[in-house]
């Protein structure tokens, strides 16, 4: 009931045209009228009786007391009629039954004899997401005053590594097959001095074809209809994270391969420097590494562990220094995650690694008995092509920390 719908009433029961300030006052009471019927049943019959109980007479034996009322009623009628409703799976399985006991139910009515049938709203569900599974551990509350909250609180991951340390970049279509060109230095000539009308140096310059393959990270979901209709709100939060589950196995491969095309530390001039070396100290030795071939190191993929050790400094008394990040990773930026194992660290120049992927594609359907058993999957999927160039590898380097702390070790500390 808005409040116009009211003004109306009033002016059809009333003897003679409102007056402006009969106008403003029924106004007033049809804005509470309209505000009381939008309360709950409780609340909303004491607003209106105290609303009924200020009125006066409209038009002979009937008064806006009685309107207001009537009005009431009629609400608390509705309310009680819509507050239970079959759903769309109810309804299919109680018309599959009653069509099993259509014969019974016709011989029932031709001799008048009673008749009863057992209804139960329930099927078993094939698909990996039904209510009980997605609500694990969930009990009756027998208590009106709930508050349903729908947020999810997730497992935390590192952040994208793709995107923030090497600058992947989204293309439309990713390349099945990303081939580029190499130098090789096979039969180089060496470029030195000439004197005047000797024969210069021959330079022989030569490529080779390199190439990568596009690797796709996929996985899906399956979950009934009833999930869907009952908790929207949840399964579009389980979406997103089957989306973010399958980002993180797109990181993960990734820095994977990375891991393995990186070459092992070898030797450096910080070699037998350390009187008792640490992570940072193992950390400054692959950057020296890296800038020994040519290549200026911008990052560092670490362990949680070994990070935190890099900020620590222990001297042979035991006493503790903290490091600040900065002087901890030597200026590199730190890319710390679980996916390189404790034990083990990546220093490497992020610009010499490539990286082209899809967006996270999503695609949904049924298939197999999915159809008829009200069922349906979502498969989430990214394509991904990585290039790690043969003639670039030594832009970066794999520390194995306990043979490299070893390496740094001055004979006799």
């Amino acid at each position: 009931m808005k409040k116009d719908q009211f003004l109306q009433i009033v002016r059809s029961k009333a003897k003679a045209a409102l007056t402006p300030e009969e106008e403003s006052m029924f106004g007033a009471i049809g804005e509470g009228i309209e505000a009381a019927l939008q309360a709950e049943g409780v609340e909303r019959a004491k607003q209106l009786t105290a609303i009924s109980q200020a009125l006066g007479t409209v038009d002979n034996g009937e008064s806006l007391a009685g309107i207001v009322r009537n009005l009431a009623d009629q609400v608390q009628k509705i309310e009680d009629r819509s507050k239970r409703g079959m759903s769309a799976s109810e309804k299919l399985n109680l018309r599959k039954q009653l069509e099993e006991k259509r014969d019974e139910i016709i011989a029932a009515r031709g001799t008048n004899n009673g008749w009863a049938i057992e209804f139960r709203a329930k099927r078993a569900a094939s698909a990996l997401m039904t209510t009980g599974t997605v609500l694990t551990g969930a009990q009756a509350v027998n208590n009106t005053n709930v508050y349903d909250d729908m947020e999810v609180l997730v497992i935390q991951y590192p952040r994208n590594f793709i995107i923030d340390a090497i600058g992947g970049r989204q293309v439309a279509n990713v390349p099945q097959t990303w081939q580029w060109k190499e130098e090789t230095t096979a039969g180089d000539g060496v470029i030195g001095a000439v004197n005047e009308g000797a024969e210069k140096t021959l330079v022989d310059k030569k490529m080779v074809w390199k190439y990568a393959q596009r690797v796709k990270y996929a996985g899906r979901i399956e979950f009934t209809m009833e999930v869907e209709m009952d908790m929207e709100q949840l399964l579009l939060q389980v979406v997103d994270m089957f989306e973010q589950q399958v980002l993180r196995a797109w990181n993960a491969g990734v820095q994977a391969a990375i891991i393995a095309w990186a070459p092992a530390y070898t030797s450096t001039g910080l070699d037998g420097f350390f009187k008792s070396p640490g992570i940072a100290q193992v950390i400054e030795a692959g950057k020296l590494h890296v800038s020994d071939n040519n290549y200026t190191a911008d990052m560092v993929m670490i362990n949680p562990v070994d990070a935190a050790k890099a900020m620590i400094h222990q001297n042979a008394d035991g006493d503790i220094v903290y490091l600040p990040e900065a002087v901890a990773f030597g200026g590199l930026s730190p890319f710390v995650t679980n996916n390189i194992t404790a034990g083990t660290i990546v220093v490497g120049t992020s610009n010499i690694v490539k990286e082209q992927h899809s967006n996270f594609i999503v695609r949904r359907g049924v298939y197999g008995d999915q159809f008829k058993e009200n069922e349906e999957t979502i498969i989430g999927e990214v394509f991904s092509n990585l290039k790690l160039p043969t003639v670039a590898q030594n832009s970066w380097v794999k520390l194995d920390v306990p043979t490299v702390l070893a390496a740094l070790t001055a004979v006799g500390a």
